[in-house]
């Protein structure tokens, strides 16, 4: 009977030995680093990569450092010019994080990196970052900052299976990781569309075809049916059967509802529809480190009341309350936020306070066109992050029942 402890939960199909422990000194040599003296220029802006800890994020393969030196600075210094496949291992200054070396390259003495032999697959190594750096902040120490040494490095035990299956896993968590960053930059650029969407859009420098008029300057309070305070629940008034927005369910990045089920129906408040939230509505935070941060209200999918620091904004029937939100998340919108809460005490706005906000706007049909599409950037944002969280959810599954 095969010890459990010693193989993984999740395996591909073939392989049943059990995994070996193994130092990370006999899977390779641990290869310090070194500085060429900083008061000669020859040692300086040559051809060798040369790494410092900061370029080190565990962001898979390192191509090109910021810093390069000489092969006479590589010569008169303590680096050492180690072979690609080579995984960069960081022992100050945030020990733990790694690299593999695409290219030939040196570091300086931030690191304690690994070459590895040639049975060992260097993904494979990499991929264990999680559990590597665990263990080698263990045995870190210091009294300014903690560090870890060669020898320590190289006493560090982890689990590893043969060649061949060591091969299957680095390729699949090189897979994940690839679809990750794609992700990741996608949705990287997908903000910058909006906020570029929203620069020339609001600005008016783009209209859609056949729009020519004028916007004309509002305040806020103008577009509005009026602006109502939320309500401030006791806490025994919590029983799960209905939702409750707080300024903790309001996700910063998405504006999103987080959907939290905290009110009461036992006491007089669920029957006042004075603190319900309805489709169209706006949330603005009026106290706190969260001032500022609003809320639109997109899906009547149950009933919704509303805490007591957040105001309520009912929008007019002929004002797209889509276009009004999108507002609330320009430059202009935050200026405006920056100088009504700079006060004594605790920052804060009231509704008297963000009735005065001023916003340029068109006429119903180009309001409904520019919220519209701004609202396909941002769902298109929501999808693309939602896949990331599953793709980095399938990432920490993996890492949990894979590896030993």
């Amino acid at each position: 009977m095969k010890n459990e402890n010693l193989v993984p939960k999740v395996r591909f199909k073939g392989f049943s030995d059990p995994w070996e422990q193994r130092k990370l000194g006999e899977l390779g040599k641990i290869q310090g680093g070194g500085t060429p003296d900083s008061g000669i220029a020859e040692y300086w802006d040559g051809n060798v990569n040369w790494f410092t800890p900061t370029e080190v994020s565990n962001n898979g393969y390192l191509e090109s450092s910021n810093r390069k030196i000489t092969s006479l600075g590589l010569k008169k210094s303590s680096a050492r010019l180690m072979p690609a496949s080579t995984v960069l291992i960081t022992s100050r200054a945030g020990v733990g994080r790694m690299g593999i070396l695409k290219y030939p390259a040196s570091t300086n003495q931030g690191f304690q990196s690994l070459i590895l032999n040639s049975a060992t697959d260097e993904y494979f190594i990499y991929s264990m970052q999680p559990i590597i750096s665990k263990l080698a902040n263990r045995l870190a120490s210091g009294s300014t900052f903690t560090e870890i040494s060669g020898k320590q490095m190289e006493k560090i035990e982890i689990m590893i299976p043969t060649t061949g299956e060591q091969t299957r896993i680095s390729s699949l968590m090189k897979c994940i990781n690839n679809l990750i960053a794609a992700n990741e930059d996608k949705l990287e650029q997908l903000k910058t569309l909006k906020k570029l969407m929203m620069q020339k859009i609001f600005s008016q420098e783009w209209r859609f075809k056949g729009f020519t008029d004028p916007w004309e300057q509002r305040k806020l309070g103008e577009l509005s049916n009026g602006f109502t305070y939320g309500l401030n629940a006791s806490a025994k008034a919590y029983d799960g059967k209905h939702q409750y927005l707080r300024i903790t369910d309001i996700d910063d990045e998405t504006r999103t509802f987080k959907q939290t089920h905290l009110t009461s129906p036992d006491i007089d408040f669920i029957r006042d529809n004075s603190y319900v939230l309805k489709l169209g509505d706006i949330v603005f935070t009026r106290t706190g480190a969260s001032t500022g941060k609003t809320f639109i209200y997109r899906t009547a999918d149950s009933i919704v009341y509303y805490a007591g620091f957040l105001i309520k904004m009912s929008v007019r029937e002929d004002i797209d309350s889509e276009f009004v939100f999108q507002n609330t998340l320009t430059t202009s919108f935050n200026r405006f936020v920056k100088v009504m809460s700079q006060r004594s005490g605790q920052p804060g706005i009231n509704s008297k306070e963000y009735a005065r906000f001023k916003l340029y706007i068109p006429k119903l049909k180009e309001q409904v066109l520019v919220g519209n599409m701004l609202l396909l950037i941002d769902n298109l944002i929501a999808a693309n992050e939602d896949k990331l969280n599953q793709l980095k959810e399938l990432k920490k599954y993996l890492m949990q029942n894979m590896f030993v």
